[in-house]
């Protein structure tokens, strides 16, 4: 029986990802479903208890595309585990397996619940053995360990297993303590102890080289020369074939060994040292004088913060056997990148006695090109007192002779402000006894598929941290450090680590200014780098801004010197591109060039963010620009009123569709496919798209304002998001009175009721309805008028008087039959059913919505279908048959999801949970009421406080 778990105390629960994702309690194994539950679940277990950012989710679940309601379907993941593991667990509950942690959840698992842990464990084990002198005790702890895996990690999660670096990384992981266990049998002569867990290695990594020596040597030292044979030359076929390639030659040494007869143990088949030291001798290896280098520049005395990133480099840093360990770390110009690869060395030096060597690469500087690593190299072999004449003129050999040099020892190198992999290639050490960390404002992405490197991106400091950072440079000279002016200065910082320090050390420096004008001089400056330069130092924030815009070409650097007049904190290609005026290849370009350079960062696919203090220094340089810099934001604004008509004639409103005027030259309308792609664009642009309806309605563009709020609209109700419904409608609104625009007018009145009735305000919504209702008729707009009756007839509704609702459907309803439009009419008819079954006419109610429905879904009119069966549901469950009420409002949730409906979908549920209750089944009740606070993210919701309300009465 397994223990208890340490923080749990759950002595059941065990979880296996060394093969197929898998759960128990007790002897019983738990479901789990869907795949992305799997998935989720298999990301936990492979971080072996380390937290997993919901970003990471995200980008596992849907690969670059996610849809708008992304992260609340992560946290939906997340529940639906919770419930699993602790079936028991109180409502809203943080959970003793599954906790949330540093931006994202951590599952918590040790070596009796995880079979990950429980295999490190044993490997550890097995080298500490081998380390003290006992082989056969080694061997047999690492067949144990290997014997864990079932198949591949995360088995059966295809084809996400193959590409996700925490997967990749495991198996990687296997790979080496197979060969470490080869190493170790083959030395003391129980070759035949590790056959079975190499052929299963081999059999999954057939071009393996260094696997396939490993079973040749253990092989012919079991006396298997015939197969060893047969199986060099069946890889030696395969690699031709699929490859194109000779046998390397660490596969071919052993190959020549096993030719010769000679033992397993001279051959030694490399490459995977497990620190218990070798028969093989390397030849003339250049002597060493006992110089230990020591080059680490000096550590930062107030160093704070970054405690998940300092925490994960020294665990690996601790780390023993496996392959080369290897930590990149990017980030915008002074996010801190050198300080958290400095003090984390300093931290780490103790596991590396055999030298520290530090070089800045020069990747991003002021003056010169990035350092050649060839002398580089002759800078490290003369750090080990490898002389000058001893080393080869050709990169290749140099590099070879470094690796040389290194092997065997343990030495930490510290690679900083690279400018990309190649530069850094020739100065990895090839072994696993060393380990780099690289710094460089690219992301090193081919660093991580070649080496297996982990990558860290650097955010600005959290506002805890920068603030800690603040006071820490401060303490002791001066006494007035009061938290808001902190805060208001490390806002103004944004946060970013080399902005706090100068400040900070200006603070310091003039103690008699009090902090509360320090922050107050910082506000004033506005969007402007005055008070963050230093004129006795050549690495302010402006110069390291400086540093990388120098390296643009003339089309990234206009754009770059464009972007503070976007209204956002992120944008797209095509909104860069409206607002350089120029085409989508050519804004691409431009944007991977300021992504490399840091000066843009990449929030997702497609998506780029900007940093405050970068935008500042934009705007210092873009008063040169003229004309360009006048005609840009038109541009951007048109862009943003195209795309948002488009967006929302795909999720096919059926009522108005906003045409503006032919795109402006040079604007870039968003490309979007389908319905999905829609939502996906409204969520990424709110807050620009919230901000220019403003900004057009304070400017007098009345009509651009009231056509972009209509266009936000549906999705805005969707989703709930009433309050940013009615801001957006109400500017709109009082621009379209100032300028007497009557269908503006018309439009946002109810416009602005809708967001009214959504938080129940009837009283407010009401008098809007009839002024629209008056206008649209004075105009002569039928169908706009036959939609404001309908609205007029849902408000009377919620008022409870269905009569009076009726006289204005039936209104709407006669009109209809002249002007015929679909959705209209669907939805006109879904209003009159309600009005019928609170009136009491549950036979005309359901005749009705039937009709509604014969209407809607041939059509594939989600937006009426939806609430059609609503009707029917309320119908059902008026006559007493539960399970058909339950069935109909089930498949209305169904349609809200797939239409990404979120208000109509808890709308739903809250529905649901009163049938299961009514039903005699309150477990499923609550589930339902949960299920509507996971969808709702609003405080303010009325159906959020309906749900907490029914879950607060009802008896668990």
């Amino acid at each position: 029986m397994p223990r208890p778990h340490p923080v749990t105390g759950d002595p059941c629960v065990r979880f296996s990802v060394l093969g197929p994702v898998r759960v128990w309690r007790g002897n019983d194994e738990l479901p789990v479903r869907p795949k992305q539950q799997r998935l989720v679940l298999a990301a936990l277990l492979a971080r072996g208890g380390r937290p997993v950012p919901l970003a990471e989710f995200i980008e596992l679940l849907w690969e670059g595309r996610p849809p708008v309601s992304a992260a609340n379907a992560v946290h939906r993941y997340i529940g639906a585990l919770r419930r699993l593991l602790e079936p028991d667990l109180p409502a809203r509950s943080a959970g003793r397996w599954l906790t949330r942690q540093a931006g994202g959840y951590r599952l918590r698992v040790d070596a009796d619940s995880l079979d990950l842990l429980r295999f490190r464990d044993l490997a550890d084990r097995a080298r500490k053995a081998g380390r003290a002198g006992e082989p056969a005790a080694a061997v047999d702890l690492y067949v144990t360990a290997l014997g864990l895996w079932q198949d591949h990690d995360a088995a059966g999660l295809e084809p996400v297993r193959r590409s996700y670096p925490t997967f990749v990384m495991l198996e990687h992981e296997y790979v080496s303590v197979v060969c470490e266990a080869a190493e170790t049998a083959v030395r003391c002569g129980r070759a035949s102890a590790v056959l079975t867990p190499l052929r299963q290695a081999v059999e999954r990594h057939p071009l393996d080289e260094a696997l396939v020596a490993h079973l040749l040597l253990a092989l012919a030292d079991d006396g298997k020369q015939a197969e060893a044979v047969s199986l060099y030359q069946d890889v030696r076929r395969r690699l031709a074939e699929e490859l194109g390639v000779d046998p390397g030659r660490e596969l071919s040494a052993a190959y020549e060994h096993l030719l010769r007869g000679r033992a397993a143990t001279e051959a030694g088949a490399g490459g995977h040292d497990n620190g218990m030291g070798r028969d093989d001798r390397p030849a003339q290896r250049p002597a060493a004088a006992p110089l230990t280098p020591s080059q680490l520049p000096a550590d930062l005395a107030c160093f704070t913060g970054r405690r998940e990133a300092v925490r994960q480099a020294i665990a690996m840093a601790g780390e023993r056997g496996g392959t080369l360990r290897v930590i990149a770390i990017d980030g915008i110009p002074g996010v801190g990148k050198t300080a958290l690869a400095v003090h984390v060395a300093h931290r780490a030096v103790p596991d590396f006695p055999d030298g520290q060597l530090y070089v800045d690469l020069r990747g991003f500087t002021p003056n010169g090109d990035p350092a050649d690593p060839h002398e580089v190299l002759a800078g490290f072999l003369g750090a080990f007192d490898v002389p000058r004449q001893r080393m080869p003129d050709t990169p290749d050999a140099r590099a070879a002779l470094y690796r040389s040099v290194l092997a065997g020892r343990r030495v930490l190198v510290v690679l900083d402000n690279a400018w990309s992999a190649e530069q850094i290639a020739p100065l990895l050490p090839g072994t696993p006894e060393c380990m780099v960390i690289v710094t460089s404002r690219a992301r090193l992405t081919g660093l991580a598929a070649s080496h297996g490197a982990r990558l860290t991106t650097l955010e600005a400091l959290s506002a805890d941290e920068a603030a800690a950072a603040f006071v820490e440079r401060v303490k002791g000279v001066r006494t007035d450090v009061d938290d808001a002016s902190v805060r208001r200065i490390v806002d103004r910082c944004g946060r970013l680590p080399l902005a706090v320090a100068i400040v900070a050390a200006r603070a310091a420096s003039y103690p008699e200014h009090p902090l509360p004008q320090i922050a107050a001089e910082l506000a004033r400056a506005g969007r402007s780098l005055e008070g963050f330069s230093d004129d006795h130092l050549d690495n302010d924030v402006r110069a390291v801004f400086s540093w990388s815009y120098r390296t643009l070409s003339e089309p990234a650097a206009r754009l770059f010197r464009l972007l503070p007049l976007h209204p956002g904190d992120d944008a797209s290609v095509s909104a860069l591109a409206s607002l350089a005026g120029t085409t989508l290849p050519d804004a691409a370009a431009a944007v991977g060039e300021l992504v490399r350079a840091r000066l843009l960062t990449v929030l997702r696919r497609d998506r780029y963010r900007f940093h405050d203090l970068i935008l500042a220094y934009a705007s210092e340089l873009g008063g040169s620009d003229g004309a360009a810099r006048t005609a840009a934001p038109s541009r951007l604004h048109d862009h943003y009123r195209q795309t948002v008509s488009a967006a929302n004639r795909l999720l096919r409103s059926r009522v108005y569709e906003p045409e503006p005027p032919p795109p402006l030259d040079g604007v870039q309308v968003e490309s979007l496919s389908d319905e999905a792609a829609a939502m996906a664009w409204f969520g990424a642009e709110r807050p620009v798209l919230n901000t220019l309806v403003q900004e057009m309605a304070a400017r007098g563009d009345a009509r651009a304002a009231w056509e972009t709020a209509v266009s936000m609209q549906l999705f805005q109700q969707r989703l709930g998001l009433w309050q940013e419904w009615a801001a957006g409608m109400g500017g709109a609104l009082v621009a379209s009175r100032r300028a007497g625009d009557t269908e503006g007018i018309a439009r946002t009145c109810r416009g602005l009721a809708g967001a009214l009735l959504f938080r129940g305000d009837t009283d407010a919504a009401l008098p809007l309805l009839h002024e629209a209702e008056r206008e649209f008729a004075g105009l002569g707009m039928t169908l706009e008028l036959v939609h404001t009756l309908r609205n007029i007839g849902s408000v009377y509704i919620a008022r409870g008087s269905s009569a009076q609702a009726l006289a204005h459907l039936d209104r709407a309803l006669r009109l209809l039959r002249v002007h015929r439009h679909p959705y209209l009419e669907a939805t006109t008819l879904v209003w009159a059913g309600e009005a019928h079954l609170d009136l009491g006419n549950a036979d005309r109610a359901l005749e009705l919505a039937e009709e509604s429905l014969g209407i809607s879904r041939p059509l594939r009119l989600v937006d009426g279908e939806g609430p059609a069966l609503g009707v029917v549901s309320k119908v059902h469950r008026r006559r007493g048959d539960l399970g058909a009420a339950i069935v109909a409002r089930l498949r209305a949730i169904e349609l809200a999801r797939r239409q990404g409906h979120v208000s109509g979908a808890a709308e739903d549920l809250l529905l649901l949970g009163d049938l299961h209750l009514e039903a005699g089944a309150p477990e499923a009740a609550r589930r339902a009421w949960h299920e509507v606070l996971e969808l709702t993210d609003d405080p303010d919701s009325p159906v959020a406080a309906t749900a907490r309300e029914r879950l607060a009465r009802t008896p668990r």
